[in-house]
């Protein structure tokens, strides 16, 4: 019995997490950044100083948080990877990735050599946010927060938050990329992003902030082209898997103005392959409520809705029309046609030429619905 105290004692010094190490001591990798120059793989990354971050949360502090960049280069991803390790002083996480951002020269030949490098890291989880670029990748990750806010926090990191009140381009992770890289008939939109200086100040100065400029159509795993805002009007109703929020500014016949915001959209696509060319159907069921209705005495929720609707059409026809033009199939209808049917599918690929450039937009039917009128006045239908 009298060895019983001092055995619980040994026990006791024996348990806990004896190999545990602080956060501040490991370096915990938040964005990559991933370039291709002269047949080398050219790897930034984003290191935060997680320290800082806890101490912004339980007080308010002055000044910006600390960013290190760091860079690496190899003949494969994995080779560019452990580039990095010699001088990184502390063991380096992967698994907080929040963000990948691909250049431009990358896209246009290599982007399927990186995300399969990528996928094959097991440090690196499927759910990053992924984008493109045509600037400068450390540009983008020396960008700074607004009001002493954490980087977490920024559009490069969190883009979700941006896309509930401003649903300009959805943003995507790299698992859905997959489709655009892999699949013999998909086409995902890849959001683009730039630095600018023209918008926000600080102290006087500009500051640098990472803004939504369009998006990439990544197809067979490669670039297809730059898809611009104009493209870009179209496709929300019709690409995009939801639309949170989106400004529509309609003109009624007195040329007063009224702006609508778009709060949901499902579209049903169809693709006919009977005659020559294949038609496309589409239909679109949209819902919104009026945000500014200026001076507007005598509008009717009729009117407007006819009016939404025209417009939306114009917008899906014209966009159609312009990715058309660049061999871009903006609202992925050559994957319809090959999950619908694969041997038409077949035939019209072995003409050699790019699948969207033989379709035919036919139908369009938009059906708008009004959920509210904030505190505006509308006349009875």
């Amino acid at each position: 019995m009298r060895a019983a105290p001092a055995i619980l004692a040994l026990i006791l010094l024996l348990t806990g997490c004896w190999d545990m190490k602080e956060a501040q001591n490991i370096n915990f990798i938040t964005a990559l950044g991933i370039d291709y120059v002269e047949g080398r793989f050219i790897i930034y990354t984003q290191l935060l100083d997680f320290a800082e971050i806890a101490k912004q949360e339980g007080t308010v502090k002055t000044g910006t948080g600390k960013v290190w960049i760091g860079k690496g280069e190899g003949r494969t991803i994995d080779e560019a990877l452990n580039s990095l390790y010699s001088a990184s002083q502390q063991r380096t996480f992967w698994t907080h990735v929040r963000a990948v951002v691909f250049s431009n020269t990358l896209l246009d030949k290599h982007l399927t050599e990186a995300v399969t490098g990528l996928i094959q890291t097991r440090d690196l989880r499927y759910t990053p946010w992924v984008f493109g670029t045509y600037q400068n990748i450390p540009d983008i990750f020396s960008s700074i927060s607004l009001l002493n806010e954490s980087v977490l926090n920024s559009e490069l990191l969190d883009p979700e938050e941006i896309f509930r009140q401003y649903s300009f381009v959805e943003p995507i992770r790299i698992i859905k990329l997959m489709n655009g890289v892999r699949e013999p008939a998909s086409t995902a939109l890849l959001p683009l992003i730039s630095c600018t200086t023209e918008v926000w100040k600080g102290e006087g100065k500009p500051v640098s902030q990472v803004k939504l400029v369009g998006a990439y159509a990544i197809a067979q795993g490669a670039n297809r082209g730059l898809v611009n805002p104009t493209m870009l009007q179209g496709a929300r109703y019709i690409a995009f898997d939801r639309m949170d929020k989106f400004p529509l500014t309609l003109t009624l016949e007195d040329s007063t103005p009224v702006t609508l915001s778009i709060i949901h959209s499902h579209s049903d696509v169809g693709v006919s392959t009977e005659g020559e060319h294949p038609k496309v159907h589409i239909r679109a069921r949209v819902k919104a409520y009026i945000a500014d209705a200026g001076m507007a005495r005598r509008a009717t929720a009729a009117a407007i809705d006819e009016l939404a609707e025209k417009k939306i059409e114009q917008d899906i026809r014209r966009s159609f029309d312009a990715a058309k033009a660049k061999q871009i199939d903006i609202y992925n209808l050559e994957e319809k046609l090959y999950r619908d049917n694969q041997a038409r599918w077949k035939e019209l690929m072995s003409r050699g030429k790019p699948l969207i450039t033989l379709m035919e937009l036919d139908e369009v039917q938009v059906e708008m619905k009004l959920v509210h009128s904030s505190s505006y006045k509308l006349l009875n239908r």
